[in-house]
């Protein structure tokens, strides 16, 4: 099981790399989607919320959700005056000299723990990952003012929810195979029953 679970990391890191998908500043929680008049043509964008993969177990599709919604408001809820960037709780309560950087970062590690909830848990690999963003996150908040403002455009918890968005897309795809390749080394693995518990 250790074997599957690393190989879904590996190839969700990869998919990352390979997807259209710019993990700091698209919306983990909602995605725009085109509304077309009768010829076809496309008359505006709507939100809606994006949705789940198929196949996963009713606990992963709720964390899954959950993050992604608290990712989003703490990273980019709303939009302040002059910016075309959009800020979160995280930026406000980061401006508090380090009573905020520390509340920011406990909040940063409170999302990834609901990851680790997941059924099976996270690779090492991701979960690792989601560490340093939020480690990094941490640093770079620490410098008054212009670092709380590169904290705000580096949003750590969106990119953690896009990396829990791709291994958990990499697990659904494997559940619906009932097999796993590893993209390193070819070798084909049989999804293992306790890991099936989402079919």
């Amino acid at each position: 099981m250790n074997a599957v679970v690393a190989i879904l990391g590996k190839k969700a890191l990869g998919r990352l790399k390979d997807k259209d998908v710019d993990t700091n500043a698209d919306n983990p929680y909602m995605e725009k989607v085109p509304v077309t008049n009768q010829r076809g043509e496309i008359v505006k964008y709507k939100e809606r919320e994006r949705p789940i993969p198929e196949g996963l177990s009713a606990n992963d599709a709720a964390i899954l959700k959950k993050v992604r919604r608290k990712a989003y408001k703490w990273d980019m809820s709303f939009r302040m005056c002059c910016f075309r960037t959009r800020f979160g709780w995280s930026f406000i309560i980061g401006l508090l000299p380090l009573i905020g950087d520390f509340a920011d970062l406990l909040i940063g590690l409170y999302i990834v723990k609901s990851c680790n909830k997941i059924d099976g848990g996270l690779p090492k690999t991701i979960s690792g990952r989601m560490m340093w963003n939020i480690l990094l996150d941490f640093g770079i908040g620490l410098v008054p003012f212009v670092g709380d403002l590169a904290d705000a455009l580096y949003r750590a918890n969106t990119r953690n929810a896009w990396l829990l968005d791709a291994y958990l897309t990499e697990k659904a795809n494997a559940l619906k195979a009932g097999k796993v390749q590893d993209p390193d080394e070819g070798t084909t693995i049989i999804v293992p029953p306790e890991l099936r518990t989402g079919t």
